[in-house]
């Protein structure tokens, strides 16, 4: 190819995040991955023409290789701002379909790099040695579009913290009895309409830049201006993080600056995960009475989701539990799931805390919930995330 047309283009696809699932679950779950991102490259490879050669480099198994053969009807065969072009459709069609796959693996949205090269042939110089440096070449302009896509990365985030460019979605959590709402947990959004209105991908982009307790801190502020608007009669459920609890602006009577002047402390519940109570257990049990000398009560989130110490978390006096949706998910299949949950309701009737099952989606889930005797459910069969400007039906507080 290279010597027939006088030089050769490459398009260079790197699946570096790929290596992440087998070095933390394992060669099967890698090779497994694998086999469902070959159907997305045969998809890649019927987009461009007959003759490209898609190659896997053998010296590193999480690149490939599109080799552009012979020049279009009509055009020379290297054209930079063509070849640019095609990196970047190419890129923007696999990423979103691989990072969907990966989605049982991480939280964040990976991207795939994408670089590109071009070699003039020169009767000079080996074939082979003047082939790896076009793949040298393209390794380069991969680490130079993923450093540029980096920056624009990171001012795209700048920008929303500092414009408070957020909304909130606020989730029904009932009583599975009657149906009524006791209260809504506020889920952060991010820009209406772009990628990094998911969460996962927002807080994702913000833990790579080390911008999370920023973000955090505007999500917070704004899950408050919004729930004035979305008017619902109920508990305010809102997540938090450790930063919060020694966060200046959120401590003392300061907070109530954020709650306006309709919302009392006495419906507001701080959700902290699991994990986070565990690591910074002194912190949390200093900072805790502060809030709940204020009115504010505590839920400790994502219990069972594979942390321990519940005896040490019950003693912090947290007044709602809320179980983690991996135990929740196919309850109904899952005998050790079901103990553990009893295990959980147990606790929760001896320290006197409400228990809160997340993540509910199908009926056959419910019904094991209750009938174990699971009172307040959380989950898509009862209610998907709601849109502040929609307005909720009168109910009782929680």
């Amino acid at each position: 190819m290279m010597r027939s047309q006088g030089g050769l283009g490459v398009l260079l696809f790197d699946f570096h995040h790929l290596g992440r699932v087998e070095r933390q679950f394992g060669g099967g779950a890698y090779q497994g991955l694998w086999a469902q991102v070959q159907p997305i490259l045969d998809e890649v490879k019927a987009q461009v023409r007959t003759n490209d050669l898609l190659v896997r480099d053998e010296r590193d198994t999480d690149l490939f290789l599109l080799f552009l053969a012979s020049r279009r009807q009509g055009k020379p065969t290297f054209v930079a701002s063509d070849i640019r072009k095609l990196c970047d459709r190419l890129e923007e069609f696999i990423t979103p379909r691989v990072a969907r796959l990966m989605l049982p693996y991480f939280r964040d949205r990976p991207r795939i790099d994408v670089g590109y090269g071009f070699v003039l042939h020169t009767p000079l110089e080996g074939e082979d040695r003047q082939i790896l440096r076009l793949v040298e070449e393209a390794r380069n302009s991969t680490l130079m579009r993923r450093s540029v896509r980096e920056r624009d990365d990171r001012e795209s985030l700048l920008q929303i913290i500092y414009n408070q460019d957020l909304w909130t979605a606020f989730q029904p959590i009932v009583e599975m009895e009657s149906g009524n709402v006791m209260g809504f947990e506020a889920l952060a959004r991010g820009p209406r309409g772009t990628e990094l209105e998911y969460p996962a991908a927002l807080f994702g982009l913000a833990s790579r830049f080390g911008l999370g307790d920023e973000l955090e801190r505007a999500a917070r502020r704004q899950s408050f201006t919004d729930w004035q608007a979305f008017g619902a009669p109920a508990r305010l459920f809102i997540n938090t993080v450790p930063a919060t609890v020694r966060d200046t602006s959120f401590l003392g009577r300061g907070v109530l600056d954020y709650l306006g002047p309709t919302l009392s402390p006495r419906f507001v519940t701080l959700e902290i995960t699991e994990g986070q109570v565990i690591a910074n257990i002194n912190l949390y049990r200093e900072a805790m009475h502060s809030f709940t000398e204020l009115g504010f009560s505590f839920a400790i989130d994502d219990l069972g989701a594979g942390y321990s110490g519940l005896e040490t978390l019950a003693t912090l006096g947290a007044s709602y539990l809320k179980i983690d949706m991996g135990l929740v998910r196919d309850v109904h299949q899952k005998r050790v799931n079901q103990q553990v949950v009893k295990a959980i309701l147990e606790l929760g009737a001896g320290v006197g805390a409400t228990v809160i099952a997340e993540g509910i989606e199908t009926k056959e889930e419910a019904e094991t919930l209750r009938g174990i005797g699971l009172r307040y459910a959380q989950g898509y069969l009862f209610g998907r995330p709601r849109d502040p400007q929609v307005k909720v039906p009168t109910s009782s507080v929680g």
